[in-house]
């Protein structure tokens, strides 16, 4: 779908009686770095590196996800099209880890294969869908946000009672690591906010919203356990083969192949699959896409609009005080090891513009060399210890 012009904006802005609508990633990056968003929001700074390869790899696997979904592409073309990204990547020189080849190398391997194996065997959704839908969400009378939903599906179901319903669900594509714990409550604000804002637009109760990941570096195994039970797994895409061997052995084992059980293993992390286990060991194993849900309530939507209205009422006292003392530290924000990887990794601002990481870095690097001085000069001791006796 296309991205709503100004002047869209602008009519949308005026049917609701406000004069700008808030995005996340406006919301969100103020949350994140005060700093970041000085440069962004206030001083309309260009980002001065665009060599973050994984904001420019996600994107690119955004792009081939949303062609395959408007129909552009066929599901066969996406391994070609994600490899022709790797090449163009490559020829730009973007690393995962500019300071250490092995390492870069390294994630390379384990990233761009799991990818792969994601554009090879992706479960294709066949609901109705609309991808990049836009929305907007009424936060307060005088606060409305906007944002573009990454894959919208409706399943029909049947309630209890036989009745014909439907479920919506929200899906967002994530290449990054997969949340667990407390992690999916930190991450899953957008998600929820966009959940708020199909209810309103189709005046449905929560229970028929679904919001989901789907981490594409992964997959979901649902294995059959000896009690009849099943558990789920979640495994890494390079490593499906290797990581079931222990289980495909218990069912080569119980189904009396086990002279045969080492020509079986070699072959699963050979080929990183389970294509070549017998019929009935293969039937054990259900292997798809890792969704990963977020719990919706009325309470954390609650909270989070509310955080959202206190946010935006603290950027404008903030963006009025700057513009009457034009004080730069009123944006100010500490930088800590926690920002570290963001920063030299992710952020699209480096050192030069974003002072506070700059200040950061000069600190970090004057311990290092106060470090090195003491460790010189007591090696010098040690010596003239040594020379006097």
């Amino acid at each position: 779908m296309a991205r709503k012009t100004s002047k869209e904006l602008t009519e949308i802005c005026n049917k609701f009686g406000v004069d700008t609508l808030w995005s996340w990633s406006r919301y969100h990056c103020y949350k994140q770095d005060r700093w970041e968003y000085f440069l962004k929001y206030i001083l309309h700074k260009k980002e001065d590196r665009t060599n973050s390869i994984y904001c420019v790899s996600g994107g690119n696997v955004h792009d081939i996800i949303e062609q395959l979904y408007t129909g552009k592409i066929k599901y066969e073309d996406m391994p070609d099209l994600y490899e022709d990204s790797l090449f163009t990547m490559n020829c730009a020189e973007l690393k995962y880890n500019r300071s250490d080849s092995d390492k870069n190398d390294a994630i390379a391997n384990r990233y761009e294969n799991c990818i792969r194996h994601f554009f090879k065997n992706h479960n294709l959704i066949t609901f109705p869908h609309k991808v990049e839908h836009f929305i907007t969400i009424k936060i307060s009378d005088d606060i409305y946000m906007q944002g573009y939903i990454d894959m919208l599906y409706v399943e029909s179901y049947k309630d209890e009672n036989g009745n014909e319903k439907k479920r919506v669900h929200i899906v967002d594509w994530k290449t990054s690591t997969r949340y667990q714990g407390a992690k999916i409550d930190a991450e899953c604000g957008q998600l929820v906010i966009y959940a708020e804002g199909i209810r309103q637009a189709l005046n449905i109760p929560l229970e028929d919203i679904v919001c989901e990941w789907n981490f594409l570096k992964y997959v979901t195994v649902t294995i059959e356990q000896k009690n009849g039970k099943k558990k789920d797994r979640y495994i890494e895409r390079n490593s499906i083969g290797g990581s079931l061997i222990n289980t495909a052995k218990m069912w080569l084992k119980n189904f009396g192949y086990e002279d045969d059980i080492d020509k079986y293993v070699d072959e699963m992390v050979l080929n990183n699959n389970i294509d070549c286990l017998p019929d009935e060991v293969r039937e054990k194993f259900e292997i798809h896409d890792c969704y990963v849900q977020v719990p919706l309530t009325e309470e954390k939507i609650n909270d989070l609009k509310e955080d959202i209205i206190n946010t935006v009422e603290e950027i404008n006292s903030k963006e009025r005080e700057y513009k009457n003392s034009e004080d730069e530290n009123v944006f100010w924000q500490e930088v800590t090891n926690a920002d570290e990887f963001r920063l030299a990794t992710l952020s699209g601002y480096s050192r030069v513009l974003h002072k506070p990481y700059d200040q950061y870095l000069k600190e970090k690097e004057l311990f290092k060399e106060e470090a090195e001085s003491d460790s010189d000069t007591e090696e010098d001791d040690l010596l003239a210890f040594v020379n006097s006796l």
